[in-house]
């Protein structure tokens, strides 16, 4: 059994030619065992949470959480300290996978950074409260990331699509977290990315596609599914020398530690 820690199903369902219907055949199908569909903005908040809902016994969960490239006024950031507290004490409290994606993004500058140190120092603050997994976006802003991580003392949850060598894997495990690549450690030149993923162990390393972005090789240039995943999990099994078997149980297990029992 495989699984997606990290999907965009609104974003995918925006080609109309695709439905929900669609998607859950395909994740049964694919053996996919779960799959998370994760908040940008505000505005993603009720329907993610109402996907994971309709879809639950098919092992969907979601997150609740603002992209350091997404506004992120007070009164966002107030409704989601709102939702998070709301849906922890509801019947479906433990569809709630984590918080995020959050996090710091120099390389796109959509937002200030100011808003961003502030939008992400808030949401670890939310996922302290309820001890939930961060689920971090940290592009051209390492350094930073792991600061304000080590100052608010949280190290628990997921650096997604993991943009880095082993050296900065290393920072990113001491901390706490597990790394989670995409399919672009596929591609033929990321060889910072090949370095990072043998180095990550077993016990700490998590797939995802990042749906409908960063489809792997071999269908780069097409739009991503969660079941495109099937070709990140063949090549981290050959670049860490071990059986598909072996990555897809410890894949399962590292993701099962994380959901609240």
């Amino acid at each position: 059994m495989i699984l997606d820690s990290h999907v965009h199903f609104n974003m995918i369902l925006k080609d109309k030619k695709i439905t929900e219907a669609d998607i859950i055949k395909s994740l049964k199908y694919n053996n996919m065992e779960y799959a998370v569909q994760i908040s940008v903005e505000d505005k993603d908040f009720i329907w993610s949470r109402d996907f994971a809902k309709r879809n639950y016994e098919n092992g969907i969960f979601y997150t609740l959480g603002i992209h350091p490239s997404s506004p992120a006024e007070d009164s966002g950031l107030s409704n989601l300290a709102s939702l998070v507290g709301q849906e922890m004490s509801g019947k479906f409290s433990k569809l709630l996978f984590g918080i995020g994606e959050c996090g710091l993004d120099y390389y796109r500058m959509h937002q200030p950074k100011e808003m961003q140190i502030n939008s992400f120092e808030t949401q670890i603050d939310i996922a302290k409260k309820h001890k939930l997994p961060l689920i971090i976006h940290s592009r051209e802003a390492m350094n930073d990331t792991l600061e304000i991580l080590k100052t608010k003392k949280y190290g628990n949850g997921i650096m997604h699509c993991f943009a880095g060598d082993s050296t900065a894997a290393k920072r990113v495990l001491d901390m706490g977290f597990m790394i989670s690549f995409a399919g672009n450690v596929t591609y033929k030149n990321a060889e910072e990315l090949h370095d990072a993923a043998s180095y990550v162990p077993l016990d700490r390393i998590l797939l995802e596609t990042d749906s409908p972005f960063l489809t792997p090789v071999p269908l780069r240039g097409k739009p991503n599914v969660p079941e495109y995943i099937k070709h990140t999990y063949k090549f981290i099994a050959e670049l860490k020398k071990v059986s598909l078997a072996k990555l897809e149980d410890s894949v399962t297990e590292n993701f099962t530690r994380l959901i609240r029992k």
